[in-house]
C-alpha cells in the first residue's frame, strides 16, 4: 500500500486528467450521462476488491451508511455533476485553475472540525499555491469562460465537506470502501438525471462508439475509481489542509498535457503562477513527509 504522501502524489497525476477528460465526455455525451456512466465503470472496476473485503456489506452499515451516502451526494452526485457541466462554458486548464480557491476551504474547515494546526509554514506554502493560481487566473481573466468559472467556483465547499466526513470515519472504512460507496451512492442518486437527459438528446451518439467507449472506461477506471482511492488513502494518513494544497497544483500538468495536446498556449506569466504553485506544493510534501516520519518514530516498538 503506498504511504500517504506516495499516494497523494500519485493523485495529483490522475487528477490533472480529470478536467481534460471531462471535456471530452461532455462535448459527446450529456454531462448527467457521462458522470453516470462513469460512476457505473468504477464500481464494476473497484466490484472484486469490494466483494473480498467486504465493502458492500459495509458501506450498508447503520454506523456509517448515513456518512458514506452524505459522502457521494455532496462530492459524485452534486459537485462532480456542476464540475462537469462547467467544462462545456470553460477550458480544461481554467477549470482546473480556479478549482484552487479549494485550499481556502480545506484549511479553514480542517482546522474547524477536525482540529488539524495551521503552522505557519504550511500558511506560506498555501500562499505560494494560491498566488500561482492568481497569477494564471488573472492572465486568462479576460477568456469569455467566466460562466464556467463561476460554476467552478460553487464546487469546493461541496468536496471539502465531503472529505471532513470521511476523514471522521471509523479506522475500518479503508478507503476502497469509502470510494466504491461515493460511487455506489452517487450513481443511484444521479441515475434518474442521466435517464431523462439520456432520452432527451436521443440516446447514444452516432460514430462515437469506440472512442466513446474508450474515454468512459478512462473516466471509470482512472479517474474516478483509481483517482477516489487514491485520495482516501492520502487524506486519511495525512492532514486534509496539506493534502488538498498539494493536490491542488495540478493544474500545472493539466497546463501542460493542454499544451501538448494544442488546447492551450504558454507564456511567461503562466509558467511563473506553475513554478510558485509546485513550489508551495512540494513544501508542503515535505511537511507531511516529515509529521509521517515523526510519528512513526514515536511509536512503540513492537
Amino acid at each position: 500500500m503506498a504511504s500517504p504522501v506516495a499516494a497523494i502524489w500519485l493523485t495529483w497525476a490522475v487528477t490533472s486528467l480529470w478536467p481534460l477528460v471531462g471535456a471530452a465526455g461532455v462535448r459527446r455525451l450529456s454531462p448527467p450521462c457521462f458522470l453516470e456512466a462513469g460512476l457505473l465503470v468504477g464500481i464494476v472496476f473497484l466490484s472484486p476488491a469490494l466483494i473480498a473485503r467486504g465493502g458492500f456489506r459495509r458501506m450498508l452499515a447503520p454506523d456509517v451508511r448515513r456518512e458514506l451516502f452524505l459522502i457521494g451526494l455532496l462530492a459524485s452526485g452534486i459537485a462532480s455533476t456542476v464540475y462537469v457541466w462547467a467544462l462545456r462554458y470553460t477550458s480544461p486548464a481554467d477549470a482546473a485553475i480556479v478549482s484552487q480557491v479549494e485550499i481556502l476551504y480545506s484549511a479553514v474547515l480542517s482546522r474547524r472540525f477536525l482540529g488539524e494546526r495551521i503552522g505557519w509554514e504550511q500558511a506560506a506554502a498555501t500562499a505560494l499555491v494560491l498566488a500561482g493560481t492568481a497569477m494564471i487566473l488573472a492572465r486568462d481573466a479576460g477568456s469569455g469562460h467566466w460562466r464556467g468559472d463561476v460554476m467552478i467556483l460553487a464546487t469546493p465547499w461541496l468536496y471539502q465537506l465531503s472529505h471532513v466526513v470521511a476523514k471522521r470515519l471509523p479506522a475500518d472504512v479503508d478507503a476502497v470502501t469509502i470510494a466504491g460507496a461515493r460511487l455506489f451512492y452517487a450513481a443511484w442518486l444521479l441515475l434518474p438525471v442521466a435517464a431523462v437527459a439520456f432520452v432527451r438528446e436521443g440516446g447514444w451518439p452516432s460514430g462515437e462508439g469506440f472512442s466513446l467507449a474508450r474515454l468512459l472506461l478512462i473516466q471509470g477506471v482512472v479517474v474516478s475509481a483509481a483517482q477516489l482511492v487514491l485520495w482516501y488513502r492520502s487524506i486519511r494518513g495525512a492532514d486534509l489542509a496539506k493534502s488538498t494544497a498539494i493536490i491542488l497544483s495540478y493544474p500545472a500538468l493539466t497546463l501542460l498535457l493542454s499544451r501538448l495536446l494544442g488546447f492551450e498556449t504558454v507564456g511567461v506569466v503562466k509558467l511563473t503562477g506553475l513554478a510558485l504553485s509546485f513550489w508551495g506544493a512540494f513544501w508542503l510534501s515535505s511537511l507531511v513527509a516529515g509529521r509521517g516520519a515523526a510519528s512513526a518514530a514515536a511509536q512503540p516498538a513492537g
